[in-house]
């Protein structure tokens, strides 16, 4: 374990053991939610760790949870349903067919008014300021969809990857407003946050950056793996990416990363299982198949702090505050950590 002894540890402010993978979780002021991949949602006290609700969620399996407010937390699983939860009371208020047999992705528009999922090659919208939660769906697509994302800010533009590229959506269009074509399988879309490039992760060990107002597109490869982790930082100035055991951080300012050296974050002897930027901050965390977690200061390429969660990090959530992150395992280990203190 490299670095241990000579770096600081992250202080941990509560520890919770679920006794399953977790497979998705995301945390608030108020709570962490945490899903398992054999089907239970867990909602903990943010501060204590104290948990609030055990929640069943899905037959076969949960797969992605999404907080809406402090009231409404969504999910989808492998029975093909997307269901609203109401943590508080422990009770699900509300059940939605997806259209497939199982639900990859579940995304809540910025501001709560739309629910979209992805199941399957089936893309379904629902609309939340009405009673009646009225649906959109849309053609259904040639792949599987790999990944959704709402244009930060935007309530009318979805993002979704898969084979042959990006398409872009709109609750009220059931054809896509604008595709990216790009030949081969897309894993994973991140917008940067002012909303200007969209990057994905792609199975052949390569990323792919788009400018959205000019299209213009930059291909960057020589990664070590398919990519799963991207993450931006809240200037938009910066992506962090995996794809291997050291994190490469591009500078997208200026012209952009095209003929740059990126950052490059040398710690982890495993690959990356996960990155995540704080929502208003420059510290960036990072967690790998063997257990560890570790905090940096991407621009400078300056290891912070580590510590080590006894499995691999599957997730990794940064509260609102950007004080404090929530971390599990494969082991079910949740964690709460403490920022503050770097």
């Amino acid at each position: 374990m490299p670095g241990l002894k000579t770096k600081p540890a992250i202080d941990t402010i509560w520890q919770a053991n679920l006794m399953g993978h977790v497979i998705s979780l995301q945390a608030t002021r108020e709570a962490v939610a945490a899903a398992t991949a054999d089907g239970p949602i867990v909602v903990l006290d943010a501060n204590t760790g104290r948990r609030i609700a055990q929640l069943p969620g899905h037959r076969n399996g949960s797969s992605q949870i999404a907080w809406r407010n402090a009231e409404t937390l969504a999910s989808g699983g492998c029975d093909g349903l997307v269901r609203i939860w109401n943590p508080q009371l422990g009770t699900e208020v509300l059940t939605l067919e997806a259209g497939a047999d199982w639900v990859e992705r579940v995304a809540w528009s910025p501001s709560g008014e739309f629910l979209a999922c992805a199941a399957g090659r089936h893309l379904k919208i629902w609309d939340f300021r009405n009673p009646s939660h009225s649906s959109q769906s849309f053609p259904t697509q040639q792949s599987t969809i790999a990944d959704i994302a709402w244009m930060p800010g935007h309530e009318n533009i979805l993002a979704s990857c898969g084979y042959n590229g990006l398409a872009f959506w709109s609750p009220t269009n059931p054809e896509p407003t604008r595709k990216f074509d790009w030949k081969g399988s897309m894993l994973a879309l991140a917008w940067s946050p002012d909303g200007k490039y969209i990057a994905t992760g792609n199975q052949d060990s390569t990323i792919q950056f788009w400018n959205i107002k000019s299209a213009k597109e930059l291909h960057m490869s020589g990664y070590r793996a398919k990519i799963r982790e991207l993450s931006w930082d809240c200037t938009s100035r910066f992506l962090a990416t995996g794809g291997s055991a050291t994190a490469v951080v591009w500078d997208c300012s200026g012209k952009g990363p095209a003929g740059s050296t990126p950052r490059l974050l040398d710690f982890h002897s495993t690959l990356l299982t996960q990155l995540a930027f704080q929502h208003n901050g420059s510290l960036l965390a990072s967690g790998c198949n063997e257990g560890l977690l570790a905090l940096w200061r991407a621009h400078n390429e300056t290891l912070l702090a580590t510590t080590h969660l006894g499995s691999a990090i599957t997730q990794v959530s940064w509260a609102p505050s950007s004080r404090r992150f929530a971390a599990g395992t494969a082991a079910g280990m949740i964690a709460m950590l403490d920022a503050t203190t770097i």
